[in-house]
């Protein structure tokens, strides 16, 4: 009887250990790759527009592009964090069990392609240096080649335009923003939007006439304020004439399959989310299997052995078993996690992020094995010093 007895609590143990070792590794999954928290947080932590310039200084474009670039990603680099954690929190509630559905078309109509967040975006843009230079070409194509010299008062006067547009331009987004959200997702199935570009032309107009009388071209020094004024509402007439009186965004402009490839990548990835949402549901369902094994494993333990001193020491050094190599690995990891990247030929940015990275993934592990090594102690201390009352 008594042989059965130590079988029993042997096999018990060892069935123990391994569901320690296997819960090990779950728990640590649980809070880590489960865990959208953690998830967000290294995201946040991730310095995108550091990486941004270092991997424009090993590949340099122009200098004042990659400066506005690496500036731009400063700018938009909170705004674009935020809105993409709030997606990774929508998709993590449909992993999870908390939604129904993905709906992905409905998690980036409401974060990334939100007309609030990009109106946020488009505050948070030098909307004169993006423009100008754009506008600039456009504008000086189409003025006639006899009054060549207007290109000049063109770019002076262009900055001051577009500055006094700015809210316009703005304001014209985030009317825009809507319909165009909209049709990439599929949820209309065109795209109209008249823009009248008068607004435009007064300003530019006013802007011109002033550089112009202020300062004649060479040619036309001397002439009578009269006959100045006279030259410039000739050209204007003309160059106004050429230029359309509305900018028309439709389909054409944005492509008229891209709707159609959204919809398709969205649902590809759908598919892919609901699959993984079947292996989140069997995980956790063997998580919390494996935890009540735990406990009627030790339950079981404590029930055939009987003796304090005996089952205290039997769980105490199970638990230091599972306890002490997950601690001098999870250490050893740690201690390592930045020295094994040095040979390689990454950026800084990476090397600072993947360190700190690996410490918040191990960090359950590391709480976890402490806490079985501490339990572990403490079991088998209570073996040592406990004292089996006399039977009266």
């Amino acid at each position: 009887m008594g042989f059965l007895k130590g079988l029993a609590i042997s096999l018990l143990s060892f069935l123990l250990f391994l569901s320690l070792s296997v819960f090990g590794l779950a728990f640590m999954l649980n809070n880590t790759i489960l865990n959208p928290d953690l998830v967000t947080s290294e995201l946040d932590r991730l310095d995108v527009s550091l990486l941004a310039e270092e991997i424009l200084i090993e590949q340099p474009p122009e200098e004042e592009f990659g400066t506005d670039l690496v500036n731009t990603i400063t700018k938009l680099e909170p705004l674009v964090k935020e809105q993409v954690s709030a997606a990774i929190y929508s998709v993590y509630d449909y992993l999870l069990g908390k939604r129904e559905s993905p709906d992905l078309a409905l998690t980036l109509r409401n974060t990334l392609l939100s007309s609030d967040f990009i109106v946020s975006m488009v505050d948070e843009l030098d909307i004169s240096s993006l423009a100008g230079e754009v506008l600039s070409e456009q504008l000086a194509e189409e003025i006639p080649e006899e009054t060549g010299y207007m290109v000049e008062y063109l770019d002076e006067s262009l900055d001051d335009v577009i500055t006094e547009l700015e809210p316009w331009v703005k304001e014209q987004v985030s009317v825009a923003a809507d319909p165009i959200a909209d049709y990439l997702l599929g949820e209309s199935q065109s795209l109209n939007i008249v823009i009248s570009m008068e607004p435009v032309m007064e300003s530019l107009r006013d802007d011109l006439r002033h550089a112009f009388l202020q300062s004649p071209p060479s040619e036309l020094a001397g002439l009578p304020q009269a006959e100045l004024e006279r030259r410039f509402d000739e050209f204007y007439q003309e160059f106004s004439e050429q230029m359309p009186s509305t900018f028309e965004l439709d389909e054409s402009l944005l492509g008229t399959e891209t709707p159609a490839d959204i919809a398709e990548a969205l649902v590809e990835v759908e598919e892919a989310l609901e699959q993984a949402r079947q292996y989140v549901d069997y995980f956790q369902l063997g998580y919390k299997l494996l935890i009540v094994f735990i406990v009627l494993l030790i339950a079981g333990i404590i029930l055939i052995d009987r003796r304090v001193r005996s089952f205290t020491r039997k769980l105490g050094t199970t638990f230091l078993s599972c306890g002490v190599p997950w601690l001098v690995a999870t250490l050893v990891s740690k201690y390592f996690a930045g020295r094994w990247l040095a040979p390689f030929d990454i950026p800084s940015s990476i090397q600072e992020f993947l360190p700190a990275f690996v410490n918040d993934f191990l960090a359950p592990m590391l709480m976890l094995s402490i806490g079985l090594v501490v339990v572990g102690i403490v079991l088998i201390i209570v073996s040592i010093v406990y004292k089996r009352k006399p039977s009266v």
